[in-house]
């Protein structure tokens, strides 16, 4: 091997242990407080992946902590199991065309948007408290012999273009399930918290199979993304109990804003002044 292919390998493996420390690092976060989208999907870009190739990429690198979430949750999933058909349906819609709405607009489009996105997810990141304490302060009962959710048309648009929303980018998705479902009228707090992992998951999956069928996956880098969220993940949910999340909030939330600038010069104003 010469020495423009020992560095051409060197390069290919130094972004993959980037995008593996990232995610691991996502996987803690997530397990944490959530917000890991802030240093996973960075490190796709930076690794070279095209910015939209590296949102469907990380969408589907981070997937297994939502899975394994709803799984711990089966209990309560029991419990709503006879609207699960429904809300899935809703989920399953909205994911797929916000995922092909990604691939649509391309890598241009969708870095011209990235600008806004990370600023609309760091600002939900950063009011994300005060958007639990309203949930909490909803009625504590469910939805069942009250209103049924499928009379509910406009929270149920509003699940709609949230899942569409988490399909096409995905940060702070989770906190946009939690209070559309409280809107739905999903107050037991349990149940909530349930659903929103199992819709999550349910999302992702379905953006999964649009982005495959189009061959819009970085896999190198996705099976490394998947190995350090899953690390990241069970270690987090080891010292969740132990540490406070008061320091890591205030992490995530300030590499959002540190994002949003670097987007912003990359995206908006460098190609002004070139």
């Amino acid at each position: 091997m010469d020495s423009h292919g020992a560095v051409a390998l060197w390069s290919v493996l130094a972004s993959h242990w980037l995008i593996l420390i990232a995610a691991t690092a996502a996987g803690f976060v997530n397990a944490m407080a959530g917000g890991g989208t802030f240093f996973s999907y960075p490190a796709f870009v930076a690794s070279g992946v095209p910015p939209a190739l590296a949102s469907a990429s990380n969408t589907v690198g981070l997937w297994p902590g939502n899975a394994v979430s709803a799984f711990a949750y089966r209990k309560e999933l029991y419990a709503v199991r006879e609207r699960i058909p429904f809300l899935a349906a809703v989920s399953l819609t909205g994911s797929a065309l916000g995922a092909t709405t990604l691939l649509w607009i391309g890598n241009a489009g969708f870095a011209r948007l990235l600008p806004p996105l990370v600023l609309f997810a760091t600002l939900l990141f950063t009011y994300a408290e005060q958007v639990r304490q309203w949930v909490l302060r909803r009625p504590q009962h469910d939805a069942v012999g009250t209103r049924k959710p499928y009379g509910l048309w406009a929270p149920t648009l509003g699940l709609g273009t949230v899942t569409f929303y988490i399909g096409f980018f995905g940060g702070g998705g989770n906190l946009l399930l939690l209070a559309t479902l409280s809107l739905m009228g999903y107050q037991n707090v349990q149940h909530n918290n349930a659903l929103k992992n199992l819709l999550a998951a349910i999302t992702i999956a379905s953006a999964f199979v649009v982005f495959l069928v189009q061959g819009s996956i970085a896999w190198p880098q996705t099976l490394a993304c998947l190995l350090g969220s899953i690390t990241g993940g069970l270690i987090g949910a080891r010292v969740a109990r132990r540490m406070s999340v008061i320091w890591l909030r205030r992490l995530v939330i300030t590499v959002g804003f540190i994002l949003t600038g670097i987007y912003t010069w990359q995206y908006w104003i460098k190609p002004l002044t070139s």
